[in-house]
């Protein structure tokens, strides 16, 4: 199954502030990247490089940084360009979505994603075939 995964899932990863959550996440993103087909964006690695840097107490180093960037790339990344930017305006409009919520709709509907997980989009929504999913929702025990 090909799988969108949002910027604050990996954050929740690094962030050692919520440890119970931290380890939930990193268990759950271990299984995830084993079993699906993971995809990111451009928007993803630029997210996750500010959280690393501005919100994480300490902040990682640039080397870490660095790793975790490549690491990352190693996943299918969809880049941002116009007619993303675009496609992304309509979906907000249309789906009333915030506008980086519909960046990242955008990119996982393009890669084709059979999901999306997110903590910030609703649980169980449909849009354009995919479903959306917050795998931190206690009824979400296949994913979970």
């Amino acid at each position: 199954m090909r799988v969108f995964i949002d910027t604050n899932l990996w954050a929740y990863r690094l962030d050692q502030r919520e440890p119970v959550k931290s380890r939930r996440i990193t268990s759950w993103l271990a299984d995830v990247t084993q079993n699906h087909e993971v995809v990111i964006s451009t928007q993803v690695l630029i997210e996750l490089r500010s959280v690393a840097t501005r919100k994480l107490r300490p902040p990682l180093s640039d080397r870490q940084i660095s790793g975790l960037l490549e690491a990352l790339s190693g996943f299918e990344v969809v880049p941002t360009d116009s007619t993303l930017l675009l496609d992304a305006h309509q979906l907000a409009i249309s789906e009333q979505l915030s506008w980086f919520d519909a960046l990242i709709v955008e990119a996982a509907i393009r890669s084709r994603c059979d999901v999306l997980f997110s903590e910030d989009l609703s649980h169980g929504r449909q849009i354009a075939g995919m479903t959306l999913c917050n795998p931190l929702q206690n009824d979400n025990p296949g994913f979970v």
